[in-house]
């Protein structure tokens, strides 16, 4: 039995010996199937499949990950697997993919192939294999994003900037045979790469852009400073206020610009610096509906502060500016529920603030505060009357609109409707469960 278990040992010893050497010969094995495979593509299709099968499962081994060879062959592997969906995609361009990301794959093992590389011809050779990578990336994410797949896309364009750089700085002739081509690629990269949501990889590639100046016909300099602006908001307010100010100096005409400015002064409560920015948005675009509801709304903002001031002149002109815009939207869309709920808003808010006014004579039993105090209330009154038929067709347009039926419920109360007062308020309470 002792001399069985040390023949069993050495049987394993040798066992493992031979295994040790199996990566290596896979990797030979991969590549002599990869030439059968180009002999006849047609007919060994299989052999394609069994030598991306051996590289596959070789390629990680300690014994050929080092290897020159190994990451050659898998690059030509991958580049033909590459090639099986290209040639569908030239039949038929609306052809499903099945390895979308080979292509980056060979790229991936030629950029390792070319780590190892020390001759000239070894090189050559991966020079040779990722120029022709690079039509594969190319189409790949040309095809993946028209499909959607931005993350995918992304992968496969950047991967066009890596192989031509890869063959530049090692002698070969360019991709991208100009500064304009690079930027050009960087930037359909860029719009990849911010639509899959990966804002870091997304804002080196646009402030690679903005250095550069880039623009082209379509109007790509005010995209790339809007989306540095976007990236950078909330983490970086210093830094998105410089791209958007550089970008509005560089870009006047530029619309998509004008309203990052505008949503920016909006956040940022800057109303008076809005105001002629929107009525240039106006100009550039008189059917957008927004902007009247914007500006309108700004005067409506500016009209309150000047209500809370008691500078009643000057809250009575922004006023009249607020409601002319709304009423613009109204001729243009009379059932727009922004307007119409923003119109009867106005009038209830300068309701509320003769509201105050009027609980401050409350106490002032004497028949000159009696009268003023009776005064105030039919003020009061007078523009919940004006508010009312504005939220009641708002509650029309938008039947759950929770401020709508607050506002409905406080008007039919302070006018003495409690019937419809509380049922505004069962509406409301239903909406809650």
């Amino acid at each position: 039995m002792k001399n069985l278990l040390i023949v069993l040992s050495s049987i394993l010893l040798c066992t493992g010996s031979i295994l040790a050497q199996e990566p290596e010969k896979d990797v030979k094995k991969a590549d002599r199937l990869l030439g059968i495979y180009l002999l006849d593509t047609k007919s060994n299709a299989d052999k394609l499949k069994e030598a991306r099968d051996l590289i596959d499962a070789a390629y990680t081994q300690e014994a050929v990950s080092g290897m020159y060879k190994t990451w050659l062959t898998r690059g030509k592997v991958y580049n033909e697997v590459a090639g099986q969906d290209n040639m569908k995609l030239v039949v038929n361009p609306k052809a499903k993919m099945e390895n979308s990301l080979a292509a980056v794959t060979a790229l991936e093992s030629f950029q390792k192939a070319m780590s190892l590389a020390v001759k000239g011809f070894e090189k050559k050779d991966v020079i040779e294999g990722l120029n022709e990578t690079a039509q594969y990336l190319n189409n790949f994410g040309s095809v993946l994003y028209s499909s959607g797949d931005v993350k995918g896309a992304f992968l496969n364009f950047d991967g066009v900037l890596k192989a031509n750089q890869l063959i530049t700085s090692n002698g070969g002739k360019a991709i991208l045979q100009s500064a304009e081509d690079v930027n050009r690629q960087k930037y359909i990269a860029a719009v990849c790469v911010l639509s899959s949501k990966q804002n870091k990889e997304a804002i080196v590639y646009f402030e690679d852009l903005a250095a550069a100046n880039y623009n082209d016909s379509t109007g790509a300099g005010s995209v790339i400073y809007e989306s540095l602006y976007s990236l950078h908001s909330g983490s970086d307010d210093v830094k998105a206020e410089k791209y958007l100010t550089e970008g509005r100096q560089k870009y006047p005409n530029e619309t998509n610009l004008l309203f990052a400015e505008i949503n920016h002064f909006l956040k940022k409560g800057k109303l008076d610096e809005l105001i002629d920015k929107l009525k240039v948005a106006i100009a550039r675009e008189p059917n957008n509906l927004s902007i009247y509801n914007t500006l309108g709304n700004v005067y409506d903002n500016l009209c309150q502060k000047e209500w809370e001031k008691q500078n009643n002149a000057k809250a009575e002109e922004y006023l009249n500016e607020s409601m002319k815009y709304y009423n613009q939207v109204l001729e243009k869309d009379p059932s727009n529920s922004n307007a119409t709920y923003s119109i009867g808003a106005l009038y209830y808010n300068r309701a509320a603030i003769v509201s105050k006014e009027m609980n401050l004579l409350a106490n002032d039993y004497t028949k000159e505060g009696s009268k003023k105090y009776e005064a105030k209330k039919a003020e009061m009154i007078s523009y919940f009357d004006k508010a009312l038929p504005y939220f009641e067709k708002s509650e029309k347009l938008d039947p759950n609109d929770v401020n709508t039926l607050v506002a409905l419920k406080e008007i039919y109360a302070k006018k003495g409707d409690f019937e419809k007062s509380n049922k505004c308020k069962e509406k409301l309470e239903a909406m809650k469960k």
